[in-house]
């Protein structure tokens, strides 16, 4: 089981780095940065 999770998550994670827009767009929805690529509120010193 910890083999199939493994492998989702590095599928997923080759997913979303094969692109810049791709990277963006899954931090945005994470709520970790803005859609400028600026750190929310949350993230911020």
């Amino acid at each position: 089981m910890l083999k199939k999770i493994l492998d989702r998550l590095k599928k997923y994670t080759d997913e979303i780095t094969s692109s810049k827009e791709k990277a963006l767009k899954a931090l945005i929805d994470a709520g970790l940065v803005t859609a400028y690529g600026q750190p929310t509120d949350l993230y911020k010193n």
